[in-house]
């Protein structure tokens, strides 16, 4: 057996090997990406049935959010600030500081 053909046996060995593993990183990312989804659906459907229980009004939520928010020096992501919810009395003398 020659050299050469001994190397291209290996060669074509190793490149059905990095197929075969970019396959299975394809399909083990799309398994974590449907896990991660999973578990922000269970995480969200928990803390919508811990504030029904509450039996807290949407004013309420969002009074408590907002002094959460200026207590903890911490900002809403945009879905939360941006849900219609109306502004408190601070958050218009913010807006006025601002312009």
């Amino acid at each position: 057996m020659e050299v050469t053909s001994i190397n291209s046996e290996k060669l074509q060995k190793i490149e059905s090997d990095i197929a075969k593993m970019k396959s299975k990183i394809s399909d083990y990312t799309a398994r974590l990406k449907e896990l991660e989804r999973q578990k922000t659906e269970v995480e969200n459907a928990g803390i919508i049935a811990l504030v029904r229980d509450m039996d807290v009004l949407p004013d309420e939520l969002s009074a408590f959010i907002r002094a959460f928010k200026e207590q903890s020096g911490v900002g809403l992501p945009a879905p939360i600030a941006t849900m219609g919810i109306p502004p408190t009395q601070n958050d218009k003398e913010d807006e006025d500081i601002d312009s």
